[in-house]
């Protein structure tokens, strides 16, 4: 089933994105009005982010990110083949120069951003920026044959796929070995229930952060820039680097995550479809974890 699946993958990845985004229009009836996939919960994070506008407001946000979902799911479908070239127009840095200043310098770099915009299209980073071993965490997948995919995928142009769990241990080992590194990781995932929480507001909802980037941060003196994405036209999207901390190790990471969700709440109250609404982000209540 994996070899089926994988170059039945790779076979609608030769497809012009055309065609694949006329077949995404297609999904998104069948997602939306059909399947309704996590309607309940999109409703409900629509609800806490945007209680202040009306219902037709929200309705409106909700039927354009089942859209991009869609989008995005064929769009990482076209990663599989895609040449870097044609991802280089789609997929635009504004100022790698910021990056790349660091990166010349010998420092290592965190790209500390959320599931916005087509996080998986970030391959592209390497073939724009310094000549650094690009390398991604990941939370594995339930699924073996589709974690197997996903992880070749990623890792097709010579990027290193990290699962998040050992990723604490590979930064702090590159660091004491002079390895340089520049990592993309995904923050904004609703922690788990034993997990260290940070609690900022966010939408003004008191939200928990994971901890785990900012505590790296500061062990392997890591700079941070968050990538912040707009989307002008249908499968093109623009990056704008945005330094976040460059003196972890110094201030002991105070106030990353504050400024880290600052910058995510821009982005999304900009463009609000491009966000990954079907997480369940606010499941975690303050008041339900005494400090």
């Amino acid at each position: 089933m994996y070899t089926v699946v994988k170059y039945l993958l790779i076979a609608l990845s030769h497809l012009p994105l055309g065609v694949l985004y006329a077949l995404s229009d297609f999904a998104y009836v069948i997602l939306h009005y059909v399947v309704r996939y996590r309607r309940t919960v999109v409703r409900k994070n629509l609800d806490i982010a945007f209680g202040d506008k009306d219902e037709a407001y929200r309705r409106k946000v909700e039927k354009r990110f089942y859209r991009h979902l869609c989008d995005y799911v064929f769009e990482t479908i076209k990663a599989f083949s895609i040449d870097l070239k044609d991802l280089n127009k789609r997929y635009k840095i504004r100022n790698p120069e910021l990056v790349n200043y660091y990166l010349d310098n010998g420092r290592s770099v965190f790209l500390y951003c959320g599931h916005f915009g087509n996080w998986e299209w970030s391959l592209v980073y390497p073939s724009v920026l310094s000549k650094c071993q690009f390398q991604t965490f990941y939370q594995s997948q339930s699924g073996k044959g589709i974690d197997r995919i996903m992880t070749e995928m990623r890792t097709r142009v010579g990027n290193l796929a990290i699962e998040s769990h050992k990723a604490y241990r590979h930064i702090v080992e590159c660091m004491r070995n002079n390895i340089q590194t520049f990592t993309l990781i995904i923050a904004d995932q609703s922690p788990h229930r034993k997990a260290k929480k940070h609690w900022t507001n966010f939408f003004n909802h008191d939200t928990a952060f994971l901890m785990g980037p900012e505590a790296m941060a500061v062990k392997t003196n890591q700079v941070l820039i968050y990538p912040s994405i707009v989307s002008y036209k249908r499968g093109y999207y623009e990056i704008e680097m945005k330094l976040i901390d460059d003196k972890a190790s110094q201030n002991s990471g105070a106030g990353i995550i504050d400024k880290f969700a600052v910058l995510l709440e821009d982005d999304i109250r900009r463009t609000p479809e491009l966000w990954l609404w079907s997480h369940n982000r606010w499941k975690h209540k303050h008041e339900d974890y005494p400090d």
